[in-house]
């Protein structure tokens, strides 16, 4: 039986394209160019469709987006929910970090990030957008804040500076984005390197570790920074 929120799909002709590989066009079309510099003319070339074939699959440019958005989060999810599951802590932010490094480094890859360029261009003028970079936006301090928690049941951090902590990456991070958006790779490798060191000067000292060696060396256990 069929749910009864989903709409019968109307008879006629059988669809003769792949959706999925339109939706990864039109979502690469739209991470380049932006939801408003993008006629649907422009689309519908991008995804190899006809207009009519673009209208009979998404309903609208706003369509398109939405589908867009979908998909990027769809390809976005095993990344967040591998923070969302962290059992390393800090380790496991590294990695987030050197995922996000690499999709910068990507010359196939257009700049910054999709959901926060849709962010910064529609977010506030349509309400459904908004409301779903605002709830991607919400997973992501969330994930970080879940890796940050377990950081603190190891003793990496002190506890009760997760929900801080995983803003000021948060925040971080954006700013790398934008960097990236606007052409500025250079400063937005820097600004990921540099959370990248904060993140390590979290790590509390090991033993055997510089940090360590110094705090032994004058007679005193060695601290760990605190979130500014």
């Amino acid at each position: 039986m069929s749910s009864p929120s989903v709409s019968p799909r109307k008879r006629g002709r059988p669809r003769e394209f792949d959706l999925d590989a339109a939706t990864a066009a039109l979502e690469h079309a739209l991470w380049s160019r932006g939801f408003r510099a993008t006629n649907v003319e422009e689309l519908a070339a991008e995804a190899g469709l006809s207009l009519s074939s673009l209208y009979s699959a998404f309903g609208s440019k706003q369509g398109v987006l939405d589908a867009a958005l979908v998909r990027y989060e769809s390809d976005m999810n095993a990344v967040i929910a591998a923070l969302e599951s962290a059992q390393r802590g800090l380790p496991d932010i590294a990695r987030f970090l050197r995922l996000v490094g690499a999709v910068l480094e990507d010359d196939a890859s257009p700049r910054g990030c999709f959901m926060v360029n849709t962010m910064v261009e529609v977010g506030d003028t349509i309400p459904e957008v908004r409301d779903r970079v605002m709830a991607y936006r919400r997973r992501i301090e969330g994930a970080l804040k879940s890796a940050l928690e377990r950081a603190e049941e190891i003793g990496d951090i002190e506890a009760g500076s997760a929900q801080d902590r995983a803003r000021l990456i948060q925040a971080a991070l954006f700013g790398v984005f934008a960097a990236s958006r606007a052409g500025d790779t250079a400063a937005a490798a820097h600004a990921l390197r540099a959370i990248s060191r904060e993140l390590r000067r979290w790590a509390p000292a090991r033993p055997g570790s510089g940090d360590a060696k110094k705090a032994t060396a004058v007679g005193r256990p060695a601290t760990r920074r605190r979130v500014p």
